[in-house]
């Protein structure tokens, strides 16, 4: 039983047949039969039709019916009450007309009432629709069916006669035209999406179709529909450059952070993604206001083989994000991977808007482990080392970096002044015994820079300490 798509039929022909007032709707039926009822109190227009049905070429009578073909007309109006009973009987049409409960002779009163009322029948319910698509189509082609599909008001019939053309031997190249002229038509995003979703595999199989697609999507404006036609798309085989171009367009004017993510993630799902389209991809990931689904889309994107300008539009989008933990996520995501020095350079001063010292030293401590930092980057570090509060977390920072490879005597003195930095003896003494077996083979200007930083602890026992570790 097909009750939503007779339900949406059903509202259909009251849009042409109810009046102004209260509504009451049924709907029923099943593969072969359906019924369509409208009444407002005053007025009433019942509708009840089984088997095919064919209607003569003006609209205006029927031409054939199944065998157990059937239509039931009624209209009642303050009282008034007017039906039509046609039925298929044996390879003939009998026909009925009556005014109140009284049989009237169908000549001429019968078919003169028949022929005002079954155009707009027809093309306010599903009652002869696939004939009349043949019709069309066989006469005009099919520009000839969509010419009728833009003379129907309700969306769902219009997609219904959309579906019923694509059951036809319709050429790959008219594809396009097609889904250009259906979704300019149906306001719906609900009606719009069904018939994409119901015709994608066809669409697929035409570059240009493939594209009216996605292009479709930027008329909706259902984050959710707009989000399963693409998703949808993107399943049945990869897009075009040209086409994730449209995608993305499309995906900046979702509200949604969560679709606008959905779409983002499966598009990086393509193999075929060019870097400048990468590039535009973490660009739109601007658009996205929660630092979650912003977060999500770029460790997606730093999964791929990035180029500099690809990390530098990752960096710009970090810029924007508040939480902590999710700046830290994302930096931490791009230091697997050598990391070109001007991007290292923005990196740096994003690190400094980190406000908590426990997530600052995550990112330096990473930094440092997995990137082979030059002298002025190194000692930039070591200034945002610097800045923190806690005297802990400056220690076991300076002490990750003591650790990093290709130590030069300018990393080592910019270490020990921060050292001399640290308000704790004991904390300040941990750096420098750490350092002392790098000062000990290092420059005079390293071995002052040690004992400045130990002269500034007031404890005897850990200042002690540190004089031994360097002259032991």
């Amino acid at each position: 039983m097909k009750l939503i798509y007779l339900f949406f039929a059903t509202l259909s022909a009251i849009s042409t047949f109810g009046q102004s007032g209260s509504t009451r709707v049924y709907a029923s039926g099943n593969d072969s039969k359906m019924t369509y009822k409208n009444s407002n109190g005053l007025n009433s227009f019942n509708i009840e039709v089984r088997g095919k049905i064919e209607v003569t070429d003006d609209d205006r009578d029927i031409k054939s019916m199944s065998n157990d073909g059937y239509l039931e007309i009624t209209k009642t109006t303050f009282g008034s009450r007017r039906a039509i009973e046609i039925s298929a009987h044996g390879g003939t049409i009998k026909r009925e007309y009556f005014e109140g409960r009284s049989a009237v002779s169908w000549e001429p009163e019968g078919r003169k009432w028949l022929s005002e009322i079954l155009p707009e029948v027809v093309r306010t319910t599903t009652i002869a629709a696939e004939s009349r698509v043949n019709r069309f189509y066989q006469k005009g082609g099919v520009q000839a069916v969509l010419s009728e599909i833009g003379n129907i008001n309700s969306d769902y019939i219009k997609a219904h006669y959309a579906n019923l053309l694509m059951k036809l031997p319709v050429q790959a190249k008219e594809y396009a035209p097609i889904i250009a002229k259906v979704s300019s038509e149906l306001d719906s995003d609900h009606y719009l999406s069904e018939f994409l979703d119901n015709n994608l595999s066809k669409f697929m199989q035409n570059k240009e179709a493939v594209e009216a697609v996605f292009v479709a999507t930027n008329k909706m404006g259902s984050d959710h529909y707009k989000t399963q036609v693409i998703k949808e798309a993107l399943r049945s085989q990869p897009a075009s450059i040209e086409s994730v171009k449209v995608i993305l367009v499309s995906t900046s004017k979702m509200s949604s952070d969560h679709y606008k993510t959905e779409v983002l993630t499966s598009v990086m799902r393509q193999s075929n993604l060019t870097d400048p389209v990468m590039a535009e991809i973490i660009n739109t990931s601007k658009s996205i206001n929660s630092d979650h689904y912003r977060t999500e889309v770029l460790t997606k994107a730093l999964e791929r083989d990035l180029s500099a300008t690809s990390y530098q539009r990752v960096v710009e989008s970090v810029k924007d994000i508040n939480s902590d933990h999710y700046i830290t996520q994302v930096i931490k995501s791009m230091l697997n991977n050598p990391i070109d020095g001007q991007v290292l350079t923005t990196l740096l001063s994003i690190t400094s808007s980190i406000e908590s010292d426990h997530y600052r030293t995550e990112v330096l401590t990473t930094l440092l482990k997995k990137q082979d930092l030059k002298e002025d980057h190194y000692k930039k570090l070591v200034e945002y080392v610097n800045s923190m509060g806690s005297d802990h977390y400056k220690s076991q920072t300076l002490q990750t970096a003591l650790a990093a490879p290709n130590m030069t005597n300018g990393k080592l003195v910019s270490v020990l002044q921060a050292a001399s930095r640290i308000n704790s003896d004991h904390y300040t003494t941990e750096v420098l015994v750490t350092s002392s077996r790098y000062v000990k083979s290092g420059s005079t200007e390293a071995k002052d820079a040690y004992r400045a930083a130990a002269r500034n602890i007031k404890s005897e026992t850990y200042y002690g300490r540190a004089l031994r570790a360097l002259e032991n």
